[in-house]
């Protein structure tokens, strides 16, 4: 079994391997970034906190009506999982949500819970755990 990131091409619905590298780009096998994130892992922590994750402007749902490739959030909270694990953190990711569409997307998608967020008026926190986060995870091990 090994374990291999992929987003899907839209026009085709093929598969597209990626690569995230430690300065947390996701990139295609071509070399074509598209993804960006960010990720802090602290010692002693019980989670890892995913602090940003965009996609590239052809993929982001909010500026193109058609994505050039879909999964990319998906792939990117694995990753953090990936981190999660590695740093004795059972898998356990905590994000806040941009938007209202994202916070339904992330409970309905992905089995996200909210958590108490540090700030009262700001994003809402949420928290990938357990069977969720084995779930995502997973769907790229082959």
């Amino acid at each position: 079994m090994f374990l291999q990131y992929y987003v899907t091409e839209s026009a085709t619905g093929n598969r597209v391997n990626i690569e995230i590298d430690a300065a947390t780009q996701a990139k295609t096998e071509d070399g074509e970034i598209i993804a960006l994130g960010a990720y802090r892992v602290r010692k002693g922590s019980v989670a890892v906190y995913i602090a940003y994750i965009e996609s590239q402007p052809e993929s982001n749902p909010t500026l193109t009506e058609h994505k050039k490739y879909s999964g990319i959030g998906k792939a990117m909270i694995a990753f953090g999982i990936q981190l999660s694990i590695d740093a004795s953190c059972n898998g356990v990711v905590v994000f806040e949500a941009k938007t209202d569409d994202l916070e339904q997307h992330y409970i309905r998608d992905f089995g996200a819970r909210p958590v108490a967020s540090l700030y009262p008026d700001g994003p809402k926190t949420f928290m990938i755990a357990d069977e969720a986060a084995k779930n995502i995870f997973s769907s790229y091990l082959f």
